[in-house]
């Protein structure tokens, strides 16, 4: 980008204005005030729904007022991939996916992808691409047309399984807050059921604090504590771990793979169960024991 470019992301916490490569970013949350953020922007940058706390924005209403201020639109669309949601149909401009996660699904690949509306907007890209070496290898590419073939797939059995592990921890009585766009009394779930066909794998839950969270990640049995999201295999983290991202020491992001529902069920609340904190022995009753 040029110098001075003026971006606005939204999609994240409220934070202080940075200068890398000479490119001024303005941080709006997700429900703040974008209009005024606008003024002199050349492009907004949305995620939605946003990783890891699954706010979700209203991308064509944002893509108009964007357009309306003279700024093109992109959309980090990777917790939702392509076959839930479609930016582009929505009036973005561009639409940015990390492949690693849903999209390829198998977590043994690391390659994204953008898409344009307007062919003309892939050139400059394609041409950074080649200066920087960004292109993807052969096998890397078979690999992920491997994936694309099994996506609707995994995605509705992945979609499938979150709502059942959200839906059973919503009302669980040893977790705080739990988050996904498909559940129906979810803040998100009007918005998500209007600009998307599937919720995504991925559900925000949190617990107590770091040890409950900590304790309940130990207590797996079939669901792996890592940190990529959208494969095949279940796993979990505590964010906090890494910093960066405003969230609770228990926060917990959850992502169903396509094992059993039923079997990832029963080992997301088997855990909670086993983490509990152990119980102090009482003070004892009655008089010294006979002999």
């Amino acid at each position: 980008m040029r110098d001075a470019t003026r971006v606005v992301r939204a999609g994240a916490a409220d934070g202080p204005e940075g200068t890398p490569m000479g490119v001024r970013v303005r941080l709006v949350p997700t429900g703040g005030d974008h209009g005024a953020a606008l003024e002199g922007a050349r492009l907004l940058w949305l995620e939605s729904p946003t990783n890891p706390g699954l706010d979700v924005c209203d991308l064509a209403a944002l893509a108009g007022r964007a357009h309306a201020a003279g700024a093109l639109v992109a959309v980090d669309n990777t917790t939702a991939t392509v076959l839930a949601q479609r930016p582009l149909a929505l009036g973005a401009d561009f639409s940015v996916s990390s492949d690693t996660k849903a999209m390829t699904g198998h977590a043994d690949l690391v390659l994204g992808h953008v898409a344009a509306r307007d062919p003309d907007l892939l050139s400059p890209l394609a041409g950074w691409r080649t200066q920087m070496g960004g292109v993807a290898g052969p096998m890397e590419t078979w690999l992920a047309h491997r994936s694309l073939a099994t996506l609707d797939v995994r995605l509705r059995r992945q979609c499938a399984t979150a709502l059942a592990v959200a839906t059973a921890l919503r009302d669980h009585p040893e977790v705080r807050g739990c988050r996904y766009p498909g559940l129906p009394d979810d803040p998100a779930h009007a918005l998500a059921a209007r600009q998307m066909a599937l919720f995504g794998p991925v559900v925000a839950f949190t617990l107590d604090d770091r040890e409950h969270a900590e304790r309940w990640l130990g207590a797996l049995r079939l669901v792996v504590p890592a940190t990529s999201f959208g494969g095949v295999r279940s796993t979990a983290e505590r964010r906090a771990r890494w910093g960066g991202d405003d969230v609770h020491p228990g926060f917990v992001r959850f992502s169903a793979g396509v094992e059993d529902p039923g079997d990832v069920l029963e080992d997301v609340t088997g855990a909670l169960v086993r983490a509990r904190a152990p119980v102090p022995p009482g003070p004892r009753r009655g008089g010294p024991p006979t002999r």
